[in-house]
């Protein structure tokens, strides 16, 4: 696949440069200190990022600059935003799950559990957590209800999206696998990506996956079979959040930067 090379800033930029597919361009960069998980408007613009400085941190953007929303936070990682609420995760032992009520400026805690990582909300508001465990799970919490296990036997399951037809798309780090959950159970999509992390389900089915290494972590795409390599030379990527006009936005966390990607 031909490529297109893009010289970064720094040592790091200059021995492994960031190079994107020939299709695909930058069209800016956002300097944050370790950027994870992301979350857009409903205009497509970036607004919430979680960092994994000590300690971690939620942050808005806006046209002053990031403003902290709320910090003291262990490893923040799953991050979910709605009108009204934002819901984080803590990936640690004995992790917090919790949501943040925009209009009283308020913190509840929803459930603690070993090394939450990923968020998914539901049609009908429930919440479906990951388990970022060697003997990992899915979990379905509803407000004011006991937890629920939802899929177990899940080889540290993180990233998670809703498919098309309201399966559950499922980045299974410890086998390098992305998995759909649904009423017939489980079925493999794809395999042998291996470091994968974050994930997102695109409206026409096609599947983007983040291949986190330390430098050569990787941005991929997969649709109707076929996987193409969006961008190479990343420095341990995380999260990504895609835009309604078809741009993304991708967590660079060892660069300190998030970069927003287009096709060209």
């Amino acid at each position: 696949m031909a490529l297109a090379a893009l010289i970064g800033a720094g040592g790091y930029g200059a021995v492994w440069p960031l190079r994107l597919a020939a299709d695909w361009k930058l069209i800016d960069t956002i300097d944050l200190p370790q950027p994870d998980s992301l979350a857009v408007d409903a205009t497509g613009r970036l607004r919430y990022v979680t960092l994994q400085t000590r300690p971690g941190r939620l942050v808005e953007l806006t046209a002053a600059g990031p403003r902290t929303v709320f910090g003291k936070l262990g490893e923040p990682d799953g991050l979910l935003t709605s009108a009204d609420t934002l819901v984080v995760t803590e990936e640690e032992p004995s992790g917090r799950i919790m949501t943040y009520h925009l209009a009283t400026a308020t913190l509840s805690v929803l459930a603690r559990m070993h090394s939450p990582e990923g968020l998914l909300r539901r049609s009908d508001g429930s919440l479906v957590v990951s388990q970022d465990r060697p003997d990992g799970a899915l979990w379905l919490l509803r407000e004011g209800e006991a937890a629920q296990i939802l899929a177990s036997d899940l080889d540290q399951p993180e990233g998670l999206c809703m498919l098309p037809g309201g399966r559950i798309g499922i980045a299974e780090s410890g086998r390098g696998r992305i998995l759909a959950w649904g009423p017939a159970g489980i079925q493999t999509l794809a395999e042998d990506l291996d470091g994968i992390d974050q994930l997102a389900c695109g409206a026409d089915g096609s599947l983007w996956a983040v291949i986190s290494q330390n430098r050569s972590g990787e941005l991929v795409r997969i649709k109707d079979g076929r996987r193409q390599v969006l961008a190479r030379h990343l420095r341990q990527p995380q999260g990504i959040a895609l835009a309604p006009d078809g741009s993304l936005y991708l967590a660079e966390t060892g660069a300190d930067r998030v970069l927003h990607l287009a096709p060209r």
